[in-house]
């Protein structure tokens, strides 16, 4: 049985439980000690999560995780053989790993108010920390990525509208299509998706979400298709 190696708290892990789910694979979940990654070289060399061993083939990438779960399952692929329609899932795809992960990370693990509220999610990777050290720790690293990334050198209000324009762009694609991209769902779908969920740990996208309801509608959707399975 496969086994995957998670922080329960990324939106990667959502990304690739949502990928599991949908294939309608069985799998264990190993929740990983951010202290103790190293104990964790043999399945990910770089410390980094989730990560996944299939047929002895170990990848620690949630894109690589994707591809070669489709290679391995080909029954009910997320990303398509047409060559136009994997183009488009591999643009959607990386729009959501780099561009709104940083959103989330500034929102919902820079911004103290938003933080405190998803400690206990936080503190599955990080249990013997008490609950001051874990906000400072997570606060203090978010920060210092999102700062260099540039996102974080933003004023608070220009990030509140940015995402706001995120969220209408993907609003008035959904209001086409039931699908991100082609007419089913796809890697597209799920990776976005994940990080929209992160993103609405954040109370500023929480207050904006109602206003798009071709997105909550594709939300549950993708949630009937590809469920997260949390534990």
């Amino acid at each position: 049985m496969l086994t995957l190696y998670q922080f329960s708290s990324s939106p990667f892990t959502e990304k690739v439980s949502r990928i599991l789910s949908f294939k309608g694979l069985d799998y264990n979940i190993e929740e990983v000690n951010r202290l103790k990654t190293k104990q964790y070289r043999d399945v990910s060399p770089f410390a980094k999560f989730p990560a996944i061993d299939i047929d002895g083939n170990k990848f620690c990438d949630s894109t690589d995780i994707a591809y070669a779960l489709d290679e391995a399952y080909p029954e009910k692929r997320i990303i398509p053989e047409d060559d136009l329609l994997r183009s488009k899932v591999h643009i959607m795809e990386d729009w959501a790993d780099e561009s709104l992960y940083f959103y989330e990370m500034t929102m919902r693990v820079s911004w103290k108010h938003n933080a405190k509220k998803m400690l206990p999610k936080i503190k599955d990777t990080l249990p013997s920390l008490p609950d001051w050290m874990l906000l400072k720790i997570i606060g203090k690293k978010a920060s210092n990525i999102v700062r260099v990334q540039g996102l974080g050198r933003k004023k608070r209000e220009q990030i509140i509208h940015d995402a706001s324009r995120h969220l209408r762009a993907l609003n008035v694609i959904l209001s086409q299509s039931d699908w991100l991209v082609g007419n089913t769902i796809s890697l597209a779908d799920i990776a976005v998706i994940a990080q929209l969920n992160c993103l609405l740990d954040a109370t500023e996208v929480q207050e904006m979400i109602g206003f798009f309801p071709n997105i909550n509608e594709w939300m549950n959707r993708v949630d009937e298709y590809a469920p997260f399975r949390k534990q």
